[in-house]
């Protein structure tokens, strides 16, 4: 009875979102769009650029049929996409030089046996999760990097009778007469959480580019295989081997158990459902064009085809799949990413419907794809109804389910600190689901001042339990004590990141992303309950802002770190902007990261700039983060323009409530964040 009510009411849903689509008017960006760029992407369409060839299938061809092209894998990334053949001169190649065009190299692989031997040992692998059923169960890979492949018509090219190096198939047992504790001790014994040393020095996003083909063995045999032998065009396959090459979980706003989920089940399902596919082709565009200084006009032929897919795809009646919602949250994730966050809205409704109609509580904890995709949506859903001062759309149960799940499953592992994490993970989600329901009640007159300080209390104490859980695993074993590659400390430094014992490593490393979500969630607690209840708390926040600099800091120079590190850092770096000291050095390092997150593609929304620059008294930074235009690249000034374009008309209220972040920022009094007197930096730290 419920299921039926459940499909009635998404697929009621749905049904309105089919009827908005024949809206001539409405955006092409939107879900609910027409199906052809509108005037306003004519700025950033490229008209010049070669047609999409659309495969029509993407099913496997046997391999009897196909043609066997050997394709080299030591050239450029830029002749590999055009399949022509690389001279490898470097920097920059023959035919990119020629043709005025970007040429970017991978890393060469390591060919030496040693080498290839620690290469697999520092990726290591993670156990399968408990509780999962058999249909999604995991097995870990046995991963060694790819070789380059000679071109056909080199002529130093071997014949095919000679075997061509593969991936192993072989994948390790994981024997349950072995305890967890042993599993997960084992694992951490490389200096890497979950990927190969990419670089020696720490660095920015874009000059790690390079090192895209050491995690190329982290693919997994079948999964390329499902690319390669697919019906794709040479542009479609580039853009995936990207997302395998170059993307990681951070880049989904994901933890490092999706691991699988982003590269494997996505890519999956990318390959049987083609808006997915050009969702994803899309997203990927968007990361490339970043860091080759790319056009975002690509991005957009991609993310546009999508759009034009999926609608097609809901409106022909098909069954909606598991495809189908992923699609809706690459377009969701996509949005947030820009900074158009009234348009998130549509994609967040949809995904709701589809939520509803695909999955249930009790799948969510069961089955291993509906676990990933619940995580996904659930963020999505907690940070919407913080951001518009609503309830999350998806009832109370989905989210009691999982935390009870998670918690069953972390009292009968309690050596296991991935049980542990999605325990702490759930516990935050209980709590952004509570508080904002709680500041919703209040806003609408549903509960009284003094029943609200009574409930905003009991929040704190869940932020409590989940500081007690992560502190367990403050083990001296697996913190960081010799940090390599030191930098010398100058003035300009706010805080001391080689601190020994300040970061997690190893098995750990996610350790130091949930310790930068709770206190960047305590921070957003103790902020808006300083505005409610006039409480004096300003130096709680400035240590709380300390903290996560110092932790951020850290993780940044760690040379080990993965592509999109930074990322992860959305949140708390806009919180703890807002409390740190008001002298030049800290609002410089502030800004610095915000120019970061912005050039990796995170567009902060120009609501959060302009209270920024109120509390820094820098009006400058409502156009730029950093002083002469520094890093304010070409690709960044076009998608904020996109932006600003998408969201000057919100159509109701909520979506402008939204875009203005009323909820964060509509009782803010500048004055009240004035402190009479600099605090001093404190070392008020977790450790």
């Amino acid at each position: 009875m419920r299921g039926d009510m459940t499909n009635s009411q998404s697929s009621h849903a749905l049904s309105g979102l089919l009827d908005s689509m024949q809206d001539p008017n409405a955006s092409a960006y939107s879900l609910l769009g027409p199906t052809e760029y509108p005037e306003s992407v004519a700025f950033w369409h490229d008209p010049s650029a070669p047609t999409m060839r659309v495969a029509p299938s993407y099913q496997a061809v046997p391999l009897a049929e196909q043609k066997k092209h050997k394709r080299t894998r030591s050239g450029c990334f830029t002749c590999r996409s055009r399949r022509i053949k690389c001279d490898e001169n470097r920097p920059v190649c023959e035919r990119c030089r020629k043709g005025s065009r970007d040429c970017v190299y991978p890393s060469p692989a390591p060919s030496s046996s040693k080498a290839s031997a620690r290469n697999a040992k520092s990726r290591g692998y993670r156990p399968p999760s408990q509780g999962s059923d058999s249909s999604g169960k995991v097995e870990a890979e046995a991963l060694s990097p790819l070789e380059p492949i000679l071109d056909e018509e080199e002529p130093d090219a071997t014949s095919d009778s000679r075997p061509s190096p593969i991936i192993s198939s072989a994948r390790p047992k994981i024997h349950k007469s072995r305890s967890t504790q042993s599993l997960w001790k084992s694992s951490w014994q490389t200096d890497t959480a979950f990927v190969k040393e990419q670089s020696s020095s720490p660095s920015t996003e874009s000059s790690r580019l390079e090192s895209m083909s050491v995690r190329s063995g982290s693919i997994g045999h079948s999964t390329a295989e499902l690319i390669n032998n697919a019906r794709l065009s040479d542009d479609v396959r580039f853009y995936l081997s990207f997302h395998q090459e170059f993307m990681t979980t951070p880049h989904f706003f994901l933890r490092q158990s999706c691991f699988h989920f982003i590269h494997h089940n996505l890519i999956e399902l990318a390959l049987q459902y083609e808006p997915l596919l050009y969702a994803l082709v899309g997203f990927s565009a968007y990361h490339h064009s970043l860091h080759t200084e790319g056009k975002l006009s690509t991005f957009l032929k991609y993310y546009n085809k999508a759009l034009v897919l999926l609608r097609k795809s809901l409106g022909s009646g098909e069954p909606h799949t598991e495809a189908t919602l992923c699609t809706v949250l690459v377009l969701t994730t996509i949005e947030e990413y820009i900074g158009d966050w009234m348009n998130l809205i549509d994609h967040h409704r949809a995904a709701h419907a589809l939520m509803r109609e695909l999955l249930t509580p009790e799948s969510s904890n069961l089955n291993e794809l509906h676990t990933n995709i619940f995580l996904w949506y659930a963020r999505f859903d907690v940070v919407v109804g913080i951001l518009a001062g609503t309830e999350t759309c998806l009832s109370r149960d989905w989210y009691l389910a999982k935390e009870q799940h998670d918690a069953e499953q972390a009292a009968l592992y309690p050596d296991d600190p991935s049980k542990q994490l999605e325990l702490v993970g759930s516990i935050n989600r209980r709590f952004g689901l509570d508080m904002a329901s709680l500041y919703a009640k209040l806003s609408r007159g549903m509960v009284s001042m003094e029943q609200f300080a009574v409930q905003n209390e009991q929040l704190g104490a869940w932020l409590e339990q989940a500081k007690i859980i992560l502190r367990a695993f403050d083990d001296y074993e697996y913190k960081v004590q010799e940090f390599p590659h030191k930098q010398p400390l100058t003035e300009d430094d706010i805080t001391d990141p080689y601190m020994p014992g300040g970061l997690h490593r190893g098995a750990l490393w996610d350790f130091n992303y949930a310790w930068i979500d709770i206190l960047s969630t305590e921070t957003m607690y103790k902020f808006q309950t300083m505005q409610v209840l006039q409480q004096p708390m300003l130096q709680e926040l400035q240590d709380l802002s300390q903290e996560q600099c110092r932790l951020i800091e850290t993780m940044e120079r760690w040379p080990y770190k993965e592509n999109g590190y930074c990322i992860m850092f959305k949140n708390s770096i806009g919180m703890a902007s807002m409390f740190l000291p008001k002298d030049h050095k800290h609002q410089m390092w502030s800004r610095r990261k915000m120019a970061i997150m912005e050039q990796n593609g995170y567009i902060i929304p120009p609501s959060f700039r302009m209270a920024l620059s109120a509390i820094w008294h820098q009006p400058e930074v409502n156009h730029w983060w950093l002083p002469n235009d520094e890093g304010y690249t070409n690709i960044v000034r076009e998608i904020r323009e996109l932006t600003a374009e998408r969201s000057a008309q919100p159509r109701d209220e909520l979506r402008e409530n939204v875009r203005d972040m009323k909820t964060l920022f509509g009782r803010l009094n500048v004055n009240d964040l004035e402190d009479g007197s600099s605090p001093t930096s404190t070392n008020s730290g977790h450790h």
